[in-house]
């Protein structure tokens, strides 16, 4: 499923929809991240030290909802099961994002509804992650590129290292749909924060759709090849 290329352009699309949020509950949730991790983390670590003024709390929810959400896709997702609990993982992701865009353009924008919020697209973003990790497109993780990034740029033919080339135009694309999505969220944002999020919800359900079609279409051909082996033993 990994090697299909439906497959690889519906994690790529996942990481442009991660750029669009990102951008969107940076400015829009009064600066946090809930796929970016790593930001969180140095938010947290600048308000302890109190050498920046940042929304520690905001980001320890962030963190935190993340985490949970990680947690939950790899108990769902953990070998054994069936390929269709990664698109539907995927359609509970568009589903969550499409909730928090109905809740946060219904709301006054209150704290306690934007802390909600962030919790809930933060697991949202967490389960993505786990997903896109059982899936295993390589270097295309939907929620960071930093790896990726580093990847990229060390091991080509300048390093002497060169890696696959279908490997490096992945990673080139993971990190420019990252970018460009985020480009589009800080667009979005001159419309509504309620629009700049259900952007991504669209997207997602049209990837959790293409990966539950190429899913059963995979299902189809093991049992097929299934068949034949049984066939050849008798």
């Amino acid at each position: 499923m990994k090697n299909d290329r439906w497959v690889v352009w519906s994690m790529l699309t996942l990481s442009f929809t991660t750029g669009i949020l990102d951008a969107a509950t940076y400015l829009g949730l009064h600066g946090v991240f809930t796929a970016n991790m790593t930001g969180n983390l140095i938010f947290i670590s600048l308000g302890i030290t109190g050498e920046a003024t940042v929304p520690v709390f905001r980001a320890f929810l962030a963190l935190g909802g993340f985490a949970i959400g990680a947690a939950a896709a790899g108990r769902l997702l953990r070998p054994g099961f069936g390929d269709w609990r990664i698109p539907a993982s995927i359609l509970f992701v568009g589903v969550t994002l499409a909730a928090c865009a109905l809740a946060h353009g219904l709301s006054t924008g209150s704290a306690l509804v934007l802390d909600a919020l962030t919790v809930a697209l933060a697991f949202a973003m967490g389960v993505q992650a786990m997903a896109a990790r059982r899936v295993g497109v390589g270097d295309v993780t939907t929620v960071v590129v930093t790896s990726t990034l580093a990847g990229l740029m060390g091991e080509n033919r300048f390093t002497g290292r060169s890696a696959d080339r279908a490997l490096t135009h992945r990673r080139a694309l993971a990190v420019a749909t990252m970018g460009v999505g985020a480009v589009v969220g800080a667009l979005l944002m001159h419309v509504a924060v309620e629009v700049a999020i259900a952007v991504p919800a669209v997207l997602t359900f049209a990837v959790a759709a293409v990966l539950t079609v190429r899913a059963r279409k995979a299902t189809r051909s093991a049992e097929q090849v299934g068949e034949v082996l049984d066939r050849a033993s008798h």
